[in-house]
Protein backbone atom coordinates (compact mmCIF):
# COMPACT_ATOMS: atom_id res chain seq x y z
CA UNK A 1 0.00 0.00 0.00
CA UNK A 2 2.82 2.40 0.82
CA UNK A 3 4.45 1.71 -2.54
CA UNK A 4 1.16 2.16 -4.40
CA UNK A 5 0.57 5.42 -2.55
CA UNK A 6 4.07 6.56 -3.49
CA UNK A 7 3.41 5.63 -7.14
CA UNK A 8 0.15 7.55 -6.99
CA UNK A 9 1.95 10.66 -5.76
CA UNK A 10 4.53 10.27 -8.53
CA UNK A 11 1.76 10.09 -11.14
CA UNK A 12 -0.04 13.09 -9.60
CA UNK A 13 3.14 15.09 -10.02
CA UNK A 14 3.42 13.95 -13.66
CA UNK A 15 -0.20 14.86 -14.42
CA UNK A 16 0.21 18.15 -12.58
CA UNK A 17 3.18 19.00 -14.79
CA UNK A 18 1.58 17.97 -18.09
CA UNK A 19 -1.92 19.39 -17.83
CA UNK A 20 -0.88 23.02 -17.31
CA UNK A 21 1.28 22.73 -20.41
CA UNK A 22 -1.67 21.52 -22.44
CA UNK A 23 -3.92 24.27 -21.08
CA UNK A 24 -1.65 27.31 -21.40
CA UNK A 25 0.58 26.74 -24.41
CA UNK A 26 -0.50 26.76 -28.02
CA UNK A 27 0.29 23.54 -29.80
CA UNK A 28 -0.38 21.49 -32.89
CA UNK A 29 -3.62 19.58 -32.51
CA UNK A 30 -5.11 16.93 -34.76
CA UNK A 31 -7.88 14.43 -34.38
CA UNK A 32 -8.36 10.92 -35.75
CA UNK A 33 -11.58 8.93 -35.92
CA UNK A 34 -11.59 5.18 -36.58
CA UNK A 35 -14.68 3.05 -36.93
CA UNK A 36 -14.86 -0.72 -37.42
CA UNK A 37 -17.63 -3.28 -37.48
CA UNK A 38 -17.24 -7.07 -37.32
CA UNK A 39 -19.69 -9.79 -38.34
CA UNK A 40 -19.26 -13.33 -36.99
CA UNK A 41 -20.57 -15.99 -39.33
CA UNK A 42 -20.43 -18.76 -36.65
CA UNK A 43 -22.49 -16.58 -34.30
CA UNK A 44 -24.63 -14.93 -36.99
CA UNK A 45 -24.24 -11.60 -35.17
CA UNK A 46 -22.30 -8.36 -35.10
CA UNK A 47 -19.53 -8.79 -32.53
CA UNK A 48 -18.05 -5.31 -32.86
CA UNK A 49 -19.39 -1.87 -33.73
CA UNK A 50 -16.66 0.45 -32.51
CA UNK A 51 -15.82 4.13 -32.94
CA UNK A 52 -12.59 5.57 -31.54
CA UNK A 53 -12.04 9.32 -31.26
CA UNK A 54 -8.40 10.21 -30.59
CA UNK A 55 -6.98 13.72 -30.26
CA UNK A 56 -3.24 14.38 -30.13
CA UNK A 57 -1.88 17.65 -28.76
CA UNK A 58 1.83 18.35 -29.35
CA UNK A 59 3.53 21.50 -28.15
CA UNK A 60 6.86 23.08 -27.26
CA UNK A 61 7.57 24.91 -24.02
CA UNK A 62 11.08 25.96 -25.03
CA UNK A 63 13.89 24.65 -27.21
CA UNK A 64 14.57 21.86 -24.71
CA UNK A 65 11.04 20.81 -23.68
CA UNK A 66 8.16 19.33 -25.71
CA UNK A 67 4.95 17.71 -24.57
CA UNK A 68 2.28 15.36 -25.92
CA UNK A 69 -1.22 14.72 -24.54
CA UNK A 70 -3.51 12.12 -26.17
CA UNK A 71 -7.02 11.59 -24.76
CA UNK A 72 -9.09 8.81 -26.35
CA UNK A 73 -12.81 8.04 -26.34
CA UNK A 74 -13.92 4.55 -27.39
CA UNK A 75 -17.50 3.43 -27.99
CA UNK A 76 -18.60 -0.11 -28.91
CA UNK A 77 -22.30 -0.72 -29.31
CA UNK A 78 -21.95 -4.45 -30.00
CA UNK A 79 -19.61 -5.46 -27.19
CA UNK A 80 -18.94 -4.54 -23.58
CA UNK A 81 -15.90 -2.37 -22.92
CA UNK A 82 -15.99 -2.40 -19.14
CA UNK A 83 -14.53 -5.35 -17.29
CA UNK A 84 -15.41 -4.58 -13.71
CA UNK A 85 -14.50 -8.05 -12.51
CA UNK A 86 -10.99 -7.81 -13.96
CA UNK A 87 -10.28 -4.20 -13.04
CA UNK A 88 -8.75 -4.95 -9.59
CA UNK A 89 -6.26 -7.22 -11.36
CA UNK A 90 -5.28 -4.96 -14.25
CA UNK A 91 -4.85 -1.62 -12.50
CA UNK A 92 -3.64 -0.54 -9.05
CA UNK A 93 -6.79 0.44 -7.19
CA UNK A 94 -5.02 3.27 -5.39
CA UNK A 95 -4.06 4.82 -8.72
CA UNK A 96 -6.87 3.78 -11.03
CA UNK A 97 -7.76 7.38 -11.92
CA UNK A 98 -4.26 7.74 -13.40
CA UNK A 99 -3.70 4.23 -14.79
CA UNK A 100 -7.09 2.99 -15.89
CA UNK A 101 -10.02 4.61 -17.70
CA UNK A 102 -10.98 8.10 -16.56
CA UNK A 103 -14.64 7.13 -16.99
CA UNK A 104 -16.50 4.19 -18.48
CA UNK A 105 -19.73 2.27 -18.69
CA UNK A 106 -20.65 -0.93 -20.50
CA UNK A 107 -20.19 0.58 -23.99
CA UNK A 108 -18.03 3.69 -23.55
CA UNK A 109 -14.55 4.31 -22.25
CA UNK A 110 -12.71 7.62 -21.83
CA UNK A 111 -9.00 7.34 -21.10
CA UNK A 112 -5.78 9.27 -21.17
CA UNK A 113 -4.05 7.17 -23.80
CA UNK A 114 -0.69 8.93 -23.46
CA UNK A 115 0.64 12.03 -21.72
CA UNK A 116 4.35 12.80 -21.53
CA UNK A 117 6.95 15.53 -21.66
CA UNK A 118 10.27 15.33 -23.52
CA UNK A 119 13.31 17.04 -22.03
CA UNK A 120 16.09 17.23 -24.62
CA UNK A 121 19.76 18.14 -24.33
CA UNK A 122 22.84 17.70 -26.49
CA UNK A 123 23.70 14.16 -25.41
CA UNK A 124 20.31 12.64 -24.72
CA UNK A 125 16.71 13.05 -23.65
CA UNK A 126 14.23 12.11 -20.96
CA UNK A 127 10.59 11.27 -21.68
CA UNK A 128 8.52 11.36 -18.48
CA UNK A 129 4.86 10.38 -18.31
CA UNK A 130 2.39 7.85 -19.67
CA UNK A 131 3.86 6.25 -22.79
CA UNK A 132 4.64 3.06 -24.67
CA UNK A 133 8.09 1.67 -25.41
CA UNK A 134 8.76 -0.74 -28.27
CA UNK A 135 11.53 -3.32 -28.03
CA UNK A 136 12.25 -5.89 -30.71
CA UNK A 137 11.23 -6.20 -34.36
CA UNK A 138 8.99 -9.27 -34.52
CA UNK A 139 5.68 -8.92 -36.38
CA UNK A 140 2.66 -10.61 -34.79
CA UNK A 141 4.80 -12.49 -32.26
CA UNK A 142 6.49 -11.16 -29.12
CA UNK A 143 9.87 -11.95 -27.64
CA UNK A 144 11.29 -8.66 -26.34
CA UNK A 145 8.24 -6.39 -26.73
CA UNK A 146 7.13 -6.81 -23.11
CA UNK A 147 7.76 -3.37 -21.58
CA UNK A 148 4.08 -2.39 -21.80
CA UNK A 149 1.15 -4.60 -20.84
CA UNK A 150 -1.39 -5.54 -23.52
CA UNK A 151 -5.11 -5.25 -24.09
CA UNK A 152 -6.14 -8.81 -25.01
CA UNK A 153 -9.90 -8.22 -25.20
CA UNK A 154 -9.54 -9.04 -28.92
CA UNK A 155 -6.58 -11.39 -28.40
CA UNK A 156 -3.85 -10.46 -30.93
CA UNK A 157 -6.06 -8.90 -33.62
CA UNK A 158 -5.41 -5.17 -32.96
CA UNK A 159 -2.11 -3.70 -34.15
CA UNK A 160 0.53 -3.70 -31.43
CA UNK A 161 0.51 0.10 -31.36
CA UNK A 162 -3.18 0.03 -30.45
CA UNK A 163 -3.07 -2.96 -28.11
CA UNK A 164 -0.21 -1.82 -25.87
CA UNK A 165 -1.40 -0.23 -22.64
CA UNK A 166 0.77 2.86 -22.03
CA UNK A 167 2.18 3.12 -18.51
CA UNK A 168 3.77 5.85 -16.40
CA UNK A 169 7.54 5.72 -16.58
CA UNK A 170 10.80 7.60 -16.87
CA UNK A 171 12.42 6.83 -20.24
CA UNK A 172 15.97 8.22 -20.55
CA UNK A 173 18.28 7.96 -23.55
CA UNK A 174 21.99 8.82 -23.58
CA UNK A 175 23.87 9.24 -26.87
CA UNK A 176 27.60 8.60 -27.20
CA UNK A 177 30.10 9.95 -29.69
CA UNK A 178 30.45 6.48 -31.21
CA UNK A 179 26.78 6.66 -32.25
CA UNK A 180 25.68 4.13 -29.66
CA UNK A 181 22.65 4.82 -27.44
CA UNK A 182 21.82 3.68 -23.93
CA UNK A 183 18.16 3.61 -22.90
CA UNK A 184 17.23 3.45 -19.21
CA UNK A 185 13.66 2.76 -18.04
CA UNK A 186 12.23 3.26 -14.55
CA UNK A 187 8.61 2.09 -14.26
CA UNK A 188 6.66 2.48 -10.99
CA UNK A 189 3.34 1.76 -12.75
CA UNK A 190 2.01 -1.70 -11.86
CA UNK A 191 -0.57 -1.99 -14.65
CA UNK A 192 -0.97 -5.46 -16.17
CA UNK A 193 -2.63 -7.16 -19.14
CA UNK A 194 -6.34 -6.63 -19.60
CA UNK A 195 -7.89 -9.97 -20.57
CA UNK A 196 -11.26 -10.71 -22.13
CA UNK A 197 -14.01 -11.47 -19.64
CA UNK A 198 -15.17 -15.06 -19.19
CA UNK A 199 -17.88 -15.95 -21.68
CA UNK A 200 -16.85 -13.34 -24.28
CA UNK A 201 -15.49 -14.16 -27.75
CA UNK A 202 -11.82 -13.95 -26.81
CA UNK A 203 -11.87 -15.35 -23.29
CA UNK A 204 -8.93 -17.74 -22.77
CA UNK A 205 -9.97 -21.40 -22.70
CA UNK A 206 -6.89 -23.21 -24.04
CA UNK A 207 -5.39 -25.46 -21.32
CA UNK A 208 -1.99 -23.92 -22.11
CA UNK A 209 -3.26 -20.52 -20.97
CA UNK A 210 -6.08 -21.20 -18.50
CA UNK A 211 -6.22 -24.27 -16.22
CA UNK A 212 -9.56 -26.07 -16.34
CA UNK A 213 -11.45 -27.33 -13.29
CA UNK A 214 -11.89 -31.06 -12.78
CA UNK A 215 -15.44 -32.42 -12.79
CA UNK A 216 -16.96 -32.65 -9.33
CA UNK A 217 -14.27 -30.49 -7.71
CA UNK A 218 -15.25 -27.18 -6.12
CA UNK A 219 -13.12 -24.09 -6.67
CA UNK A 220 -12.28 -21.39 -4.15
CA UNK A 221 -10.93 -18.36 -6.00
CA UNK A 222 -8.84 -15.90 -4.01
CA UNK A 223 -8.18 -12.26 -4.90
CA UNK A 224 -5.23 -11.70 -7.19
CA UNK A 225 -2.02 -11.00 -5.30
CA UNK A 226 -0.57 -7.80 -6.69
CA UNK A 227 3.01 -6.62 -6.09
CA UNK A 228 3.31 -5.06 -2.66
CA UNK A 229 7.02 -4.41 -2.22
CA UNK A 230 9.84 -3.39 -4.54
CA UNK A 231 7.32 -2.39 -7.18
CA UNK A 232 9.76 -0.77 -9.56
CA UNK A 233 10.51 -2.25 -12.96
CA UNK A 234 13.84 -1.35 -14.56
CA UNK A 235 15.15 -1.76 -18.08
CA UNK A 236 18.31 -1.09 -20.08
CA UNK A 237 18.89 -1.25 -23.84
CA UNK A 238 22.20 -0.67 -25.58
CA UNK A 239 21.86 0.14 -29.31
CA UNK A 240 24.64 0.45 -31.87
CA UNK A 241 25.46 0.10 -35.57
CA UNK A 242 28.43 -2.06 -36.53
CA UNK A 243 29.47 -3.67 -39.82
CA UNK A 244 26.13 -2.94 -41.45
CA UNK A 245 24.16 -4.45 -38.56
CA UNK A 246 21.73 -2.68 -36.24
CA UNK A 247 22.36 -4.31 -32.86
CA UNK A 248 20.76 -4.07 -29.42
CA UNK A 249 21.35 -5.73 -26.06
CA UNK A 250 18.41 -5.66 -23.65
CA UNK A 251 17.85 -6.15 -19.93
CA UNK A 252 14.47 -5.93 -18.17
CA UNK A 253 13.63 -6.71 -14.54
CA UNK A 254 9.85 -6.82 -14.45
CA UNK A 255 6.61 -8.36 -13.24
CA UNK A 256 5.00 -10.69 -15.76
CA UNK A 257 1.81 -9.13 -17.09
CA UNK A 258 -0.33 -12.26 -16.75
CA UNK A 259 -0.96 -13.55 -13.25
CA UNK A 260 0.39 -17.03 -12.46
CA UNK A 261 -2.55 -19.27 -11.52
CA UNK A 262 -1.44 -21.33 -8.52
CA UNK A 263 -3.69 -24.25 -7.49
CA UNK A 264 -3.58 -26.39 -4.38
CA UNK A 265 -5.86 -29.06 -2.88
CA UNK A 266 -7.54 -28.25 0.43
CA UNK A 267 -7.86 -31.57 2.24
CA UNK A 268 -9.49 -30.07 5.34
CA UNK A 269 -12.90 -29.79 3.65
CA UNK A 270 -15.46 -32.60 3.45
CA UNK A 271 -15.53 -32.53 -0.35
CA UNK A 272 -12.52 -31.93 -2.62
CA UNK A 273 -11.73 -28.21 -2.82
CA UNK A 274 -9.07 -26.53 -4.94
CA UNK A 275 -7.70 -23.18 -3.85
CA UNK A 276 -6.89 -20.93 -6.80
CA UNK A 277 -4.51 -18.03 -6.11
CA UNK A 278 -3.48 -15.74 -9.00
CA UNK A 279 -0.15 -14.02 -8.32
CA UNK A 280 1.90 -11.55 -10.38
CA UNK A 281 5.45 -12.89 -10.35
CA UNK A 282 8.80 -11.31 -11.16
CA UNK A 283 11.16 -12.33 -13.94
CA UNK A 284 14.29 -11.05 -15.65
CA UNK A 285 14.72 -10.80 -19.42
CA UNK A 286 18.07 -10.78 -21.21
CA UNK A 287 17.78 -10.18 -24.95
CA UNK A 288 19.54 -9.26 -28.18
CA UNK A 289 18.41 -8.13 -31.64
CA UNK A 290 20.22 -7.82 -34.96
CA UNK A 291 19.09 -6.72 -38.42
CA UNK A 292 20.80 -6.05 -41.73
CA UNK A 293 19.84 -5.36 -45.35
CA UNK A 294 21.37 -7.29 -48.24
CA UNK A 295 20.15 -5.87 -51.54
CA UNK A 296 16.40 -6.66 -51.62
CA UNK A 297 16.57 -8.81 -48.49
CA UNK A 298 16.40 -7.87 -44.82
CA UNK A 299 17.24 -10.37 -42.09
CA UNK A 300 15.95 -9.85 -38.54
CA UNK A 301 17.10 -11.79 -35.49
CA UNK A 302 15.64 -11.46 -32.01
CA UNK A 303 16.30 -13.63 -28.95
CA UNK A 304 15.32 -13.45 -25.30
CA UNK A 305 16.14 -15.49 -22.19
CA UNK A 306 13.64 -15.34 -19.32
CA UNK A 307 15.08 -16.39 -15.97
CA UNK A 308 11.60 -17.23 -14.64
CA UNK A 309 8.69 -18.37 -16.79
CA UNK A 310 5.61 -20.08 -15.38
CA UNK A 311 3.88 -22.96 -17.17
CA UNK A 312 0.64 -24.71 -16.28
CA UNK A 313 0.91 -28.35 -15.19
CA UNK A 314 -1.83 -30.96 -15.65
CA UNK A 315 -1.56 -31.86 -11.95
CA UNK A 316 -1.32 -29.96 -8.66
CA UNK A 317 2.34 -30.69 -7.95
CA UNK A 318 4.21 -27.47 -7.07
CA UNK A 319 0.82 -25.72 -6.91
CA UNK A 320 0.07 -26.68 -10.51
CA UNK A 321 2.90 -24.57 -11.97
CA UNK A 322 6.32 -25.36 -13.41
CA UNK A 323 8.81 -22.52 -12.93
CA UNK A 324 11.56 -22.74 -15.53
CA UNK A 325 13.80 -20.48 -17.58
CA UNK A 326 12.63 -19.99 -21.16
CA UNK A 327 14.68 -19.28 -24.28
CA UNK A 328 12.81 -17.79 -27.23
CA UNK A 329 13.89 -16.42 -30.58
CA UNK A 330 12.45 -15.11 -33.84
CA UNK A 331 14.20 -15.25 -37.20
CA UNK A 332 12.66 -12.98 -39.84
CA UNK A 333 13.38 -12.66 -43.55
CA UNK A 334 11.85 -9.82 -45.60
CA UNK A 335 11.96 -9.51 -49.41
CA UNK A 336 11.16 -6.32 -51.32
CA UNK A 337 12.53 -7.18 -54.77
CA UNK A 338 9.11 -7.10 -56.44
CA UNK A 339 7.57 -3.75 -57.36
CA UNK A 340 5.26 -2.41 -54.64
CA UNK A 341 5.39 -5.80 -52.86
CA UNK A 342 6.73 -6.95 -49.50
CA UNK A 343 7.01 -10.58 -48.43
CA UNK A 344 7.95 -11.43 -44.85
CA UNK A 345 8.54 -14.82 -43.23
CA UNK A 346 9.18 -15.50 -39.52
CA UNK A 347 10.14 -18.57 -37.51
CA UNK A 348 9.39 -18.43 -33.78
CA UNK A 349 10.89 -21.01 -31.42
CA UNK A 350 10.44 -21.18 -27.65
CA UNK A 351 12.25 -23.73 -25.47
CA UNK A 352 11.51 -24.59 -21.82
CA UNK A 353 14.98 -25.28 -20.44
CA UNK A 354 13.86 -27.13 -17.28
CA UNK A 355 10.99 -29.13 -18.74
CA UNK A 356 8.68 -31.53 -16.91
CA UNK A 357 6.41 -34.04 -18.63
CA UNK A 358 3.44 -32.76 -16.61
CA UNK A 359 3.65 -29.33 -18.28
CA UNK A 360 0.70 -28.80 -20.64
CA UNK A 361 2.77 -26.90 -23.20
CA UNK A 362 5.32 -28.69 -25.31
CA UNK A 363 9.00 -28.41 -24.43
CA UNK A 364 9.63 -26.75 -27.79
CA UNK A 365 6.96 -24.50 -29.27
CA UNK A 366 7.32 -23.64 -32.98
CA UNK A 367 5.31 -21.15 -35.00
CA UNK A 368 5.60 -19.86 -38.56
CA UNK A 369 4.21 -16.63 -40.01
CA UNK A 370 3.99 -15.29 -43.55
CA UNK A 371 2.90 -11.78 -44.50
CA UNK A 372 2.42 -10.51 -48.06
CA UNK A 373 1.42 -6.95 -48.90
CA UNK A 374 1.14 -5.18 -52.25
CA UNK A 375 0.25 -1.65 -53.32
CA UNK A 376 -1.77 -0.78 -56.41
CA UNK A 377 -3.01 2.37 -58.17
CA UNK A 378 -0.12 4.64 -57.16
CA UNK A 379 -0.19 3.29 -53.59
CA UNK A 380 -3.83 4.21 -53.00
CA UNK A 381 -4.87 0.54 -52.68
CA UNK A 382 -3.08 -1.87 -50.34
CA UNK A 383 -3.79 -5.60 -50.09
CA UNK A 384 -2.42 -7.52 -47.07
CA UNK A 385 -2.45 -11.21 -46.24
CA UNK A 386 -1.09 -12.71 -43.00
CA UNK A 387 -1.08 -16.36 -41.94
CA UNK A 388 0.23 -18.02 -38.77
CA UNK A 389 0.75 -21.74 -38.19
CA UNK A 390 1.25 -23.05 -34.65
CA UNK A 391 2.87 -26.47 -35.03
CA UNK A 392 2.10 -27.46 -31.42
CA UNK A 393 -1.60 -28.02 -32.21
CA UNK A 394 -1.61 -27.39 -35.97
CA UNK A 395 -3.86 -24.43 -35.25
CA UNK A 396 -3.42 -20.82 -36.28
CA UNK A 397 -4.97 -17.82 -37.93
CA UNK A 398 -5.28 -16.12 -41.31
CA UNK A 399 -5.96 -12.42 -41.82
CA UNK A 400 -6.78 -10.42 -44.93
CA UNK A 401 -7.23 -6.68 -45.31
CA UNK A 402 -7.81 -4.40 -48.29
CA UNK A 403 -7.34 -0.67 -47.65
CA UNK A 404 -8.24 2.13 -50.07
CA UNK A 405 -6.88 5.66 -49.53
CA UNK A 406 -9.73 7.88 -50.72
CA UNK A 407 -7.73 11.09 -50.17
CA UNK A 408 -5.22 12.54 -47.71
CA UNK A 409 -7.78 12.45 -44.89
CA UNK A 410 -9.99 9.44 -45.59
CA UNK A 411 -9.41 5.71 -45.98
CA UNK A 412 -11.69 2.67 -45.91
CA UNK A 413 -10.94 -1.01 -45.45
CA UNK A 414 -12.47 -4.48 -45.41
CA UNK A 415 -11.17 -7.93 -44.62
CA UNK A 416 -11.46 -10.98 -42.42
CA UNK A 417 -9.95 -12.66 -39.36
CA UNK A 418 -10.06 -16.45 -39.45
CA UNK A 419 -8.98 -18.87 -36.70
CA UNK A 420 -8.60 -22.60 -37.38
CA UNK A 421 -7.40 -25.88 -35.91
CA UNK A 422 -7.57 -27.77 -32.63
CA UNK A 423 -9.73 -25.88 -30.14
CA UNK A 424 -7.30 -26.88 -27.37
CA UNK A 425 -4.68 -24.68 -29.01
CA UNK A 426 -4.04 -20.98 -28.25
CA UNK A 427 -5.42 -19.99 -31.67
CA UNK A 428 -7.90 -22.79 -32.36
CA UNK A 429 -9.74 -21.86 -29.15
CA UNK A 430 -11.14 -18.88 -31.07
CA UNK A 431 -12.59 -20.67 -34.11
CA UNK A 432 -16.06 -19.40 -33.19
CA UNK A 433 -14.71 -15.83 -33.08
CA UNK A 434 -13.72 -15.75 -36.77
CA UNK A 435 -15.19 -12.65 -38.38
CA UNK A 436 -15.48 -10.29 -41.34
CA UNK A 437 -14.52 -6.66 -40.78
CA UNK A 438 -15.07 -3.29 -42.44
CA UNK A 439 -14.12 0.19 -41.33
CA UNK A 440 -12.99 3.70 -42.11
CA UNK A 441 -10.47 6.26 -40.86
CA UNK A 442 -10.37 10.04 -41.05
CA UNK A 443 -8.07 12.69 -39.62
CA UNK A 444 -8.30 16.46 -39.39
Amino acid sequence: MMNEARNGRWQQVAVGCLLPLACHIQADVWTEVDSEIAWSEPQQAFTKAEVILRTEWNGRVNEHTDFTVIPRLRTDLADSLSSTDARPDSYPQEDIQYNGPLAEDSHNRLELAEAFADFIWSHGSVRAGKQQVVWGQADGLKVLDVVNPQDYREFNLPDFEDSRIPTWMMNSEFRFESGATLQWLLIPDMTFNELADAGTDFAMTSPELAPSASAGVDIRLHNTERPSGGTLETGLRWSMFAGGWDLTANYFRFFQDNAVIYRSLDTSSVTPLVDVRPVYERSTLWGVTASNAFSDWVIRLEAGYYTDAYFIRDDLVDKGIRNSPELAYVTGLDYQGLTDTMISYQLFHSHITDYDAAVVRREDSIRHTMKISRNFWNETLEVEFFVLLNRDYNDGQARTKVTYQVNDNWSVWAGGDYFYGDQQGPFGQFTDASRMIAGWHTSF
